[in-house]
């Protein structure tokens, strides 16, 4: 089975602050782009997370969540792990 491809936007869109929520067939995503602070010592990087069903993501449980560099490779490893949690998805 072929992978759907995740409707996510450029690293401009994210390093800009801007957060995104989505879906695909039934598994909701939502991805936050959290700014570097070096006094608490936070390096830039993605937050995810999924759920399902109707609820929005404020009122979901969260299925799985992970964190990626802010960056092109880490944008990269954020598209991989949601492939992997939409095939997990997918195959219940």
């Amino acid at each position: 089975m072929a992978l759907p491809d995740f409707p996510i936007p450029g690293m401009h869109f994210f390093v800009s602050g801007n957060g995104f929520t989505g879906s695909l067939k039934g598994l909701n995503y939502r991805i936050e782009p959290v700014k570097a602070n070096e006094e608490e010592d936070i390096k830039a990087h993605f937050a995810v997370f999924v759920w399902y069903g109707m609820l929005s993501s404020e009122f979901a449980e969260k299925q799985a969540e992970a964190t990626f560099p802010l960056d092109a490779d880490g944008r990269a490893a954020l598209i991989a792990w949601l492939e992997a949690q939409y095939k997990a998805y997918s195959e219940k």
